[in-house]
């Protein structure tokens, strides 16, 4: 098993998904310099992890991608859509997913439901299928 670690045109391989985050990671503050956090998502269905900077509680400069190993899933599920609500307080943000929601009868299934303080707010992610 391999990961890969894509970034600013360079590809570096590892054997173990904490060496390749780390890779990332050293890779963006030797570009960007000084960096407050990390902002990692992943991706389960492509089993892949983008990584960027986070300065002033903003993510900044380009994504490192690490590629891990690809397997066949038994089971696949996917939630094709997500919606973003910022609001000043958490109740701000909730208020508008509700009236969101309420003027889309046709969406009766929720994924998910991801939330963020960020820079801009209080961050409420729906993930939905149409």
């Amino acid at each position: 098993m391999a990961y890969r670690v894509e970034y600013d045109g360079e590809v570096i391989e590892f054997a173990a998904l904490d060496a390749a985050l780390d890779c990332a990671r050293n890779a963006i503050v030797n570009d960007l310099g000084r960096i407050d956090g990390w902002a990692v998502d992943h991706d389960e269905e492509l089993n892949d992890w983008y990584v960027r900077g986070v300065r002033n509680g903003r993510r900044i400069g380009p994504t490192a991608v690490v590629s891990g190993p690809r397997a066949r899933p038994a089971v696949f599920e996917e939630w094709e859509r997500r919606v973003v609500f910022i609001g000043e307080t958490p109740a701000d943000a909730f208020a508008m997913a509700a009236a969101w929601l309420e003027k889309r009868p046709d969406i009766t299934t929720l994924g998910d439901v991801g939330w963020h303080h960020t820079a801009d707010g209080h961050q409420l992610r729906v993930y939905f299928q149409p």
